[in-house]
This record gives C-alpha cells, structure tokens and sequence, in this order.
C-alpha cells in the first residue's frame, strides 16, 4: 500500500515598502485564510519575522534568512518540522541566488520546497540564478518530490518560464526533469484565463501610477515532473482585498494557495 499525503502549499510577497508594520494584521489575515500547511513568504524584513511572525501561533516551525546587507530575505513558515534549511544566497557555488529551500517529511513522504525572488532588475542575473537554483535541487538526494515556488519577477513568456518548463536551454544548461506550472495546468483544465498576480490596473498599490506595464502572472508554484503520483485538488488566488481602513490590499502582489495530493 502506497504512502499518501495532502498537503497545502502557498506563496506570497508581502511588500517591503518600509510600512510592514502597518499592515501586519491585514497580511497575517491573508497567510491565515489560506490555511496553507507551508507558505514560502518574500520581502519579509528581519522585524516582521521577530515580531510578527515568529509570535503567529499558527505555524510552530519557521526559518528566515536575510540578504546580504539588506534589511529584508526569505522566510517559510510550516505546521511541519522542518528537517534541512538551505539559504542559497549566501553561497559562491550557487551563483548567491535569492532561494530557501527546506524539506519536510509528511506520512514518510519527503519533499523539498523551495522560495525563491529573483531579481526584478535584470534579465541575465534572473537567468544566472534559476539554472543555479534548479541545478542545486536536481542534485538532492533522497527526495521524494521537488516543489519551486515564489515571485519570479517575470510573465509566463520569460526565458525563466520557458527554461522551468524545458521549452529553451539558458546558456547551455536545460532542466530536466522539467517542472509544471500549477496555475497554467488549473487554468487549461477549466478553460479559464490565467489570474495576473502583479496586477498593475487592479491593486491599488498601482492606482494611478501604473498605465502602461501589462499585469503578469509574476508569482508561481511549480511542481517537478515525477514517476509519482501527484494531484491537484485546489487552486487559487489570494490578497485580492481591499482593506478599507488601509485602503490597500495587503500587499503589492497577490498570492497563490494549492492543495496538492502526493503518493508514493
């Protein structure tokens, strides 16, 4: 009899703007209605993580890593324990990209999680990180699942989309196993449009400052291709609301929450 597990996963940037703090109980809202097992978080800086989340009562284990000289880095938070931590920034051989991975065990099920930011300001450092990021989870050992998620800084047609999928290679090197994009398989299978998540004419973070820049589905979650069996249960959009006492939603980006089924 095979081993199964279900486990919810979601990702989300939640806006560095040097006002966190003003907007703590709108963003914890929005991380608890997702009832997600493990959210990988962006933008967190090193006081919202000692003094907001870390206190959440809702997720017992967590890890957060800033960024070289900023004030700001990556943060998962589980119901799980977490068994590895690995901050990719800090590291030479892994190009210093902007990636945490960790890897929990569920039902003897292991999976490995990745939250990653690539940079929002070039294309060639973008590129340089993902074939580090990818090429350091294909050479874990011992996982049963790979799962990739966070805000990508680029659209669906981006040479890191296309090189997640393994429709083009970056500089000779290629994914393979590839991954899938969870909301391009949700959205095909129910003959609905893709739901942009740095929504340049909805947000109000961009009212009035934002009539040009087309909205693009930044912020993804992947899945690597396996011989297991993996589902999908649910999928959806999260942040949309408008906080009338803030007058903003949550945070500049809106995030993705999935209900994935693994077996093995």
């Amino acid at each position: 009899m095979s081993n199964q597990c279900i486990l919810r996963l979601a990702t989300y940037n939640i806006w560095n703007n040097g006002e966190q703090d003003k907007r703590e109980r709108q963003i914890l809202q929005e991380i608890h209605v997702t009832e997600a097992d493990v959210i990988g978080l962006q933008e967190v800086t090193n006081v919202f993580y000692e003094n907001v989340l870390v206190k959440d009562k809702m997720y017992p284990y967590s890890c957060f890593y800033p960024y070289t000289s900023e004030n700001e880095g990556l943060a998962i938070l589980s119901k799980f324990p977490i068994c590895e931590e690995h901050f990719l920034n800090g590291n030479e051989k892994h190009n210093y990209s902007n990636a945490l991975n960790i890897m929990v065990t569920v039902n003897d099920i292991k999976i490995s999680i990745t939250n990653v930011h690539l940079p929002w300001d070039s294309v060639k450092k973008q590129e340089e990180q993902i074939v580090a990021i990818d090429s350091f989870i294909h050479a874990q050992q011992n996982m049963d699942f790979y799962v990739l998620l966070g805000d990508f800084n680029g659209n669906m047609n981006s040479s890191v989309n296309r090189y997640l999928l393994g429709n083009q290679t970056i500089n000779g090197h290629e994914s393979n196993l590839y991954w899938n994009d969870l909301q391009s398989g949700y959205c095909v299978r129910k003959g609905i449009a893709l739901t942009p998540t740095l929504d340049f004419i909805n947000n109000p973070r961009w009212a009035g400052k934002e009539t040009i820049s087309v909205p693009m589905v930044a912020d993804r979650i992947y899945i690597m291709e396996s011989w297991d069996d993996v589902d999908m249960n649910e999928f959806s959009i999260f942040g949309t609301e408008k906080y009338m006492d803030i007058e903003m939603t949550a945070s500049d980006h809106y995030g993705i929450v999935v209900e994935l089924e693994f077996a093995k």
